[in-house]
């Protein structure tokens, strides 16, 4: 009786050191983003799934919305002295996207 008890002990530890979630949080992904991209380009919502699961690495799928803070243009023409442009996006207006994550090591590291 007391070696089952034991056995079922050690499982359930094993079984939930298994079940740590690596998951990154909506608020680093959003400091990351606004780093990566200088703050132009916000990260307004992320959806992130576990797609998959290789030792410690691990690849989510995400879906969500960015936006920007300022209206970007983009360069159409060129002239001796002058750049023509083209506004491309309007401040405030959203995107939806989809992307792969990947992660590398544990939520320790």
């Amino acid at each position: 009786m007391k070696g089952k008890f034991l056995c079922g002990l050690l499982v359930s530890l094993l079984i939930s050191g298994c079940g740590d979630d690596n998951t990154p949080t909506e608020k680093v992904l959003k400091e990351q983003f606004s780093n990566q991209f200088h703050g132009r380009l916000i990260l307004d919502s992320i959806d992130i799934k576990e797609t998959s699961v290789d030792g410690n690495k691990r690849t989510y799928a995400a879906d969500g919305l960015l936006s920007t803070g300022y209206d970007l243009y983009t360069p159409v023409a060129s002239l001796t002295d002058y750049i023509v442009v083209q506004k491309s996006w309007d401040k405030g207006k959203d995107i939806k996207f989809s992307a792969t994550l990947n992660s590398l090591g544990n939520k320790d590291t």
